[in-house]
């Protein structure tokens, strides 16, 4: 059962976030040696509860770990070049949390507009918003549509270490494109849920085979990930597009001996957005292939399937209503074929939600679920089985400076 409340230290740097945030706003923005150097940050809390299923955690009794904490700084050196960084502080179920760790932290030389080059830990580009999903006030939803934005792996998948190239051309009359090639590695942090997921699975052969594999020295490792993104801007209002493409291998390690790997061949995923006058649609569909072994056996090597549509509409211009058609299925080929671990590998998911922006830095969002499936980690959370029907509310209060 979740704790109601934070610990000692959250409860510290809680309270000196709010001090933060009453300092004049003057002082958001400050001059360093000439330089501008920009100050910015965010501070959510939010409250979640599930029926019949937990949902990113111990969720069906009711949780506060909704908690997160940014502050990210720019410093625009020269006219190409510029430092930046966010420090990030989570408290979130399914998160590497309780912790500050760096979000991004990037060099980046702007040599022109067609090119430039960003070094650090960079944010890696999937569909139009994963590199957005910081910034809450950005977007209707409390959580991006889980078939592609998957909140498991955003503490893992948010951003790499490494590097990327990235440019905008313009077209002409028919408007530009914004487009990145990166790669590096991404750190999987020990407490993140695909370490644990890896120290699951290992716990489970050891019950199934009786055997006594200590999983203390489990490590999950990425050994690269790549890939590439195009952003499509055309010159009709409203209207903006993406293809992203990401290339995957990872191992987990305990000891000497790998226990299991992932190589994800391909996630594609194709992104279209609209918005006419009070109305934005968008839907974005993916196909990631991959192959899973574990301990050199081959139990995945098919193609899984996602898509989603999402309809708002803004009656007033401080208020949101949006209404989200959501699918996940673990096997394209074959949507409805169930295993013993998980008899419903799919999630089908109907909900609506509400934002009320109540002045220009505070912003008030509620949102209902209604799921059917139990595909993407649901048994993690539900060791004693999952429900196929559930459902999961969620309330947040955001403030950005």
């Amino acid at each position: 059962m979740s704790s109601f409340f934070p610990s000692a230290r959250s409860q510290i740097l809680f309270l000196t976030t709010i001090f933060c945030l009453l300092l004049p706003t003057s002082l958001w923005a400050i001059d360093l040696a000439g330089n501008k150097v920009q100050l910015h940050g965010f501070l959510t809390q939010g409250y979640m509860e599930s029926v019949e299923n937990n949902f990113l955690g111990d969720t069906m009794d009711g949780t506060f770990r909704l908690t997160e904490i940014g502050i990210n700084i720019n410093a625009q050196l020269t006219d190409k070049f510029r430092l930046g960084g966010q420090a990030l502080y989570c408290n979130l179920p399914a998160a590497s949390t309780d912790k500050v760790r760096a979000d991004w932290l990037v060099a980046d030389y702007h040599f022109s507009d067609p090119f430039g080059v960003r070094l650090g830990k960079v944010k890696m580009p999937m569909g139009l918003y994963n590199m957005e999903r910081d910034s809450d006030f950005l977007r209707p939803l409390i959580f991006l549509p889980q078939s592609i934005y998957d909140e498991t792996l955003r503490d893992s998948w948010q951003s790499l270490w490494g590097g990327d190239m990235y440019g905008n051309l313009f077209l002409s009359k028919w408007g530009d494109i914004d487009y990145q090639l990166f790669g590096g590695r991404i750190q999987y942090e020990d407490d993140s849920l695909a370490t644990l997921a890896s120290t699951e699975f290992v716990n489970r052969y050891n019950q199934q085979y009786s055997l006594f594999l200590s999983t203390e020295d489990l490590d999950r490792q990425n050994n690269y990930v790549y890939g590439a993104a195009l952003f499509f801007n055309p010159s009709l209002k409203g209207l903006r597009g993406s293809l992203t493409l990401l290339v995957l291998d990872d191992d987990s390690w305990l000891n000497e001996y790998q226990v299991s790997s992932l190589r994800i061949k391909s996630k594609i995923v194709a992104s279209l957005e609209y918005s006419w006058k009070k109305f934005s649609f968008t839907t974005e569909y993916c196909e990631t292939d991959r192959r899973q072994e574990q301990f050199h056996v081959t139990t995945l090597d098919t193609p899984s399937q996602a898509w989603y549509m999402l309809l708002s509409y803004s009656p007033t211009q401080v208020l949101t209503l949006s209404l989200l058609y959501d699918e996940y299925f673990r096997l394209k080929n074959n949507h409805y074929e169930s295993t013993s671990l998980n008899p419903y590998p799919w999630r089908k998911d109907l909900a609506v939600s509400l934002r009320y922006d109540i002045t220009e830095n505070w912003t008030f969002k509620a949102e209902w679920h209604t799921v059917d499936g139990t595909a993407l980690y649901s048994g993690y959370f539900n060791p004693q089985g999952a429900e196929r029907y559930w459902q999961y509310g969620t309330l947040k209060l955001s403030f950005n400076f």
